[in-house]
């Protein structure tokens, strides 16, 4: 909850107030000066046929009343602050999605390979999204543009499936090329645009890049999809040899969590881990849709939360059903 959005939708009822305020003080002030009981009742029969007679105690049933009427009133008048987009305008947000395409992409530790589940993972996103514009990179050891933003999914699947990291001009993972060309994309929807990473991992190194990134006031917001095990696979080349790393020995594809865990906390860069199923997919619709600025929504409309202040009246009423507490005008 944002403070500083926070407002009446129906101000007009808090006119309502001082009425409420007016009668809980007229009834407490009959209710302090009771009905004298004749002196010919016996004070053993009158204590008995008195309800109430217990007026000194700091709590009465017309206290309880004032504080729901309260927050009836409260609920009536629409406090908000916070709005809710239009359908269309959430299905629509623009993304772009750079899948990395290094030998790391390569492991096996997913079936068939990191890569190949990337591409599965990236088609379900798309259809899940029809008619949003969605844009396209590959990176490497450099970035470029595979699709422009296009709402046609069917141009992205033929590029998406001759994404290999032999194609690539230079080797390793540097995400830092990746960032000026998805904001470019984006043009003026970059603040209520997404960038979504798909790839197996970030270095520490990245974790700078992200936070200075992420300060940027026309930065877009970003989500990864990490693919693969913590402990990672073997590196296939096409021809079944392992893939080597630059001291020769095989390439190490482990995901380092602490990383992971880093790039959240402080590039607020969620993460979400690739699984089986489609929760994935469905976490990162989700993830998508709230990133949209919805200020920059003329169609949104605020959401009302008075019925919140619904709960503690009626929790309130109910202690009308206590013997002696029904409230009585």
């Amino acid at each position: 909850m944002e403070l500083e959005l926070l407002h009446l939708l129906r101000p007009a009822w808090l006119a309502a107030l001082p009425v409420v305020g007016l009668t809980w003080w007229l009834v407490r002030q009959i209710g302090s000066n009771p009905v004298q009981v004749s002196s010919l009742l016996a004070p053993h029969l009158r204590d008995a046929l008195t309800v109430n007679r217990n007026t000194t105690k700091a709590y009465r049933p017309v206290d309880g009343m004032a504080v729901a009427l309260t927050a009836l009133v409260m609920a009536a008048a629409g406090p908000s602050w916070n709005k809710q987009p239009s359908p269309w305008f959430a299905e629509t947000a623009p993304l772009v999605i750079a899948v990395e395409v290094s030998d790391s992409m390569r492991s096996n530790d997913v079936q068939p390979t990191r890569l190949d589940r990337a591409r599965f993972k990236v088609l379900d996103l798309i259809a899940a999204r029809t008619g949003s514009r969605t844009a396209l990179l590959a990176y490497a050891g450099t970035a470029h543009v595979v699709v422009p933003p296009s709402r046609d999914i069917g141009v992205l699947k033929p590029f998406l499936e001759s994404l290999d990291p032999g194609i690539m001009p230079a080797p390793g993972a540097d995400l830092s090329t990746v960032l000026p060309l998805a904001q470019h994309l984006l043009g003026e929807q970059s603040t209520t645009g997404t960038l979504l990473f798909v790839n197996d991992g970030f270095d520490a190194s990245d974790i700078a890049t992200l936070v200075g990134f992420a300060s940027q006031p026309d930065a877009p917001s970003m989500v990864a999809l990490v693919i693969g095990t913590n402990e990672g696979g073997v590196a296939l080349m096409p021809d079944g040899a392992p893939v080597l790393a630059g001291s020769g020995g095989r390439l190490d594809t482990a995901i380092d969590t602490s990383v992971l865990r880093r790039i959240s906390s402080e590039a607020n860069v969620p993460v979400v881990r690739a699984s089986a199923g489609d929760g994935d997919i469905r976490q990162l619709l989700r993830l998508i849709e709230s990133n949209l600025r919805q200020a920059d929504d003329p169609d949104a409309r605020w959401r009302d939360q008075g019925w919140w202040l619904l709960w503690p009246a009626a929790l309130l009423v109910l202690l009308w059903f206590r013997r002696g507490w029904t409230m009585r005008w």
